[in-house]
């Protein structure tokens, strides 16, 4: 059975070059900000984004902003299942059939599990959450 959540990221600036993001875990590590999922990818030439999802997202916050990243929340939904074929497309089909535009998702399956954070318009936040249960 599926478990949901709305969960609060933290969206931030990163230099598109090596280290960068290194550096930003660096201080995450020496903060004690115990991170549960991160994602980061290049937008241009000179320009990437990161996004972490952390136990204390004050702590994560205030770290990031320490360190000149500028960092911005944002809510998103934390789904767990068991990981099974079509378990995910079924996930997908849900959110569709009620009409929500999902923004950016990211899954991973992993010891039998599977979790998704799922990302939407800040306006639609509230049906999502409705629609998954959290």
């Amino acid at each position: 059975m599926a478990t949901a959540k709305k969960i609060e990221l933290l969206t931030y600036k990163l230099q598109a070059k090596p280290g960068a993001l290194a550096n930003v875990f660096s201080a995450l590590r020496e903060a004690k900000v115990n991170v549960i999922a991160s994602w980061a990818y290049q937008m241009g030439p000179d320009q990437a984004q990161g996004h972490v999802y952390a136990t204390d997202p004050k702590k994560a916050k205030d770290c990031l902003t320490k360190i000149g990243a500028d960092p911005k929340t944002e809510s998103a939904c934390y789904v767990e299942d068991t990981d099974e074929i079509g378990r995910y497309a079924s996930l997908l089909k849900k959110i569709a059939d009620a009409g929500i535009n999902l923004e950016a998702t990211d899954a991973i399956a992993i010891g039998g599990k599977f979790g998704s954070i799922l990302f939407a318009n800040q306006n639609d936040m509230p049906k999502l959450c409705k629609t998954l249960g959290c």
